[in-house]
């Protein structure tokens, strides 16, 4: 019994992947996802799928969000062992919208997380995102590459990345703040935070709400596997009964560093006041398919190509020609006639698949499958964000390593300060994906 949990992990990956599958279809549906603000038919359809197979693995108790507990058959050998699953961590963000919900998995055997697998069909900027690991592992496994990462030396330093819940990049200053030195980057579910946390993208997260094992069990054992730690509100470490209950009001995960600096730093009230969404995307969205990664990556390319650096050599505020070709890209999406400005506005034109320059086309054939070397010779430019941007174009988000991409995303020049910004926000490159979708979905219907 003592090596169950990473017997049964390969298994575990595989129903969480069907459960992944059918998230990322229903995010797809033309009108948009069945349900309500809160609640949502797929999750419970999700779980009812997951519970059969989960417990045909071993069948011990299973703490369920949507249909509830059942507890291990009598006499079981497996009674000391709890399956906690939310088969949508993030169902708000999921209805509203915004890319990065996930389907979340934790074993707990007598009281302690041994086995978390969770899975971001549609996570913002990596695609679809699988990250696991089972006590007995030698690494956490990332979409099956084993990773290795130690978050024991990690804090609050420049260029490192928080992730915070998604609505608050809707209040950058409050948000780069309680942050500050480090950077941070909104995204849908605690779950995945803290699995992110645990390989490496980023140091810690928090959430304010009174939550349960359902919500971070998985995450608590990935963390396990990275020398991470998860307390409560209060700084205590999270626990959990023999049965695998536990609740914990407020939560703050990652490295034990970071974690505790955050701990003693005020998360409540702002007077800044909530900004909107910059970029509008309504339904029918883009399927999570090779075009869309392509779309994210030449743009994600083009800024990272372009971005100056900043601490660690990762991304930072985009050059002259990088924020025109942000320029460009939101004049076309509101419908406004610009004249072309810098070398790299051919990459928007590309992803809607518009007429332009060598750039251009090189993009617009790299989004629809051309390789690298034709794109290469189409382009006729010699501009490193250009070089990036085709690279991005023809191998999509993981041409570039996920903490380039946070990096980029977490940019927003002298935000944490309150003062006169040196760019306006419609130049911040944080909402990059939403951008790069919002272009693609023009080719659409252009």
């Amino acid at each position: 019994m003592e090596n169950l949990p990473s017997a049964v992990l390969a298994d575990v990956i595989a129903a969480v992947a069907e459960g992944g599958r059918m998230l990322a279809a229903e995010f797809s549906r033309p009108g948009g996802p069945r349900g309500g603000e809160h609640k949502a038919p797929i999750d419970l359809e999700i779980e009812l799928m997951l519970r059969p197979r989960l417990l045909a693995l071993i069948p011990g108790r299973f703490i369920g969000e949507e249909d509830g507990v059942v507890e291990a058959p009598s006499g079981s050998r497996h009674a000391d062992f709890a399956w906690a699953v939310d088969p949508q961590d993030g169902t708000k963000a999921f209805g509203e919208g915004r890319r990065g919900s996930a389907v979340s998995v934790g074993l707990l055997h007598r009281g302690a997380p041994v086995l978390g697998v969770v899975f971001a069909p549609t996570s913002p900027d990596r695609g679809p995102d699988m990250i696991a690991w089972a006590e007995g592992c030698p690494a956490i496994l990332r979409n099956g590459a084993p990773v290795v990462h130690d978050l024991a030396d990690a804090d609050l330093t420049p260029g490192a990345i928080v992730l915070l819940n998604h609505t608050s990049g809707l209040r950058p200053l409050t948000a780069s703040g309680r942050v500050a030195p480090a950077g941070f980057v909104p995204m849908p579910s605690i779950a995945y935070r803290l699995a992110r946390i645990a390989v490496g993208d980023a140091v810690a997260t928090m959430s304010l709400n009174t939550i349960s094992a359902l919500d971070y069990a998985a995450g608590h054992a990935l963390l396990r596997g990275s020398s991470g730690v998860l307390t409560d509100g209060a700084g205590q470490t999270v626990t959990y009964t023999e049965l695998g209950d536990s609740e914990a009001v407020g939560c703050f995960g990652g490295a034990p560093k970071a974690v505790a600096t955050m701990l003693g730093r005020s998360w409540r009230g702002s007077t800044e006041p909530r900004r909107d969404w910059r970029v509008g995307l309504g339904w029918p969205r883009a399927v999570e398919d090779a075009a869309l990664d392509r779309a994210v990556g030449a743009m994600l390319g083009m800024l990272i190509g372009d971005s100056a650096g900043t601490a660690g050599g990762l991304p930072g505020q985009p050059g002259a020609a990088g924020e025109a070709a942000l320029a460009f890209a939101r004049g076309l999406l509101l419908g406004e006639s610009l004249p072309q400005a810098g070398e790299l506005c051919g990459v928007p034109l590309g992803i809607i698949g518009a007429g332009g320059d060598g750039l251009a086309a090189a993009i617009r054939a790299g989004i629809v499958g051309a390789d690298l070397a034709t794109v290469q010779r189409l382009a006729g430019t010699r501009h490193p964000a250009a070089a990036a941007a085709l690279l991005g174009a023809c191998s999509g988000r993981q041409a570039f390593v996920a903490r380039e991409g946070l990096a980029l995303m977490a940019c927003r020049p002298d935000a944490a300060l309150g003062v006169a910004l040196p760019r306006p926000d419609m130049l911040w490159p944080d909402d990059v994906v939403d951008l790069a979708e919002a272009l693609l979905l023009r080719r659409n219907v252009c």
